[in-house]
């Protein structure tokens, strides 16, 4: 882990010190106490931690499949009027849904809506188009991007995209060198 830091300065840990340690995988969320067993300092400071034993981690699953973060531009349609649209960009995707952020907040009572996103699968560009119901809205207050985050879940999505986005979300996966049957275990 790297070392933590406030305001560029390193902050001050020493060996022996407990931490509650938490870690999001994409389908589990994962949380134990550990001990710091090494301060490494130097041009890449970090930290070492010990692994208690499974018995003494908490693991709960989140999702039944994992999402990979990516970065996609995507529009959102809720209606058919020309003003009915929003611009976006994705911040995570599995063949069952996507967070999509997007600049304004959709008009109140909107439940529902059409995304389209390009997909590289396989050296080929393929545009997927889906209806999709929100499950959750919330405000992004990063100063750098404030957004609204849509939790999104497809409905329908027709085989062709299934089989697209599942070739596609399987690759970023083995590209970040995840492992891809987690979910399994």
């Amino acid at each position: 882990m790297t070392h933590p830091s406030d305001d560029g300065m390193l902050v001050f840990v020493k060996e022996g010190e407990t931490f509650g340690v938490s870690n999001f995988d994409g389908a589990y969320l994962s949380t134990f106490d550990s001990t710091v067993t090494r301060v490494i300092l130097g041009e890449s400071p970090g930290l070492e931690f010990s692994l208690p034993p499974l018995e003494q981690r908490r693991r709960e699953i989140v999702r039944k499949l994992r999402r990979a973060g990516v970065m996609l531009p995507c529009a959102v349609r809720y209606g058919s009027g020309d003003n009915e649209f929003r611009a976006g960009f994705t911040a995570d995707l599995s063949v069952r849904g996507m967070q999509v952020a997007i600049e304004n907040p959709l008009p109140v009572g909107i439940t529902e809506l059409d995304v389209s996103v390009r997909l590289m699968v396989l050296g080929s560009a393929m545009t997927v188009q889906v209806k999709a119901v929100i499950r959750s809205t919330t405000r992004d207050h990063r100063p750098d991007f404030p957004a609204t985050l849509l939790g999104l879940e497809f409905n329908d999505l027709d085989p062709a995209h299934q089989l697209a986005v599942s070739q596609y979300v399987g690759e970023k996966l083995l590209a970040e060198q995840d492992d891809v049957f987690g979910m399994v275990r």
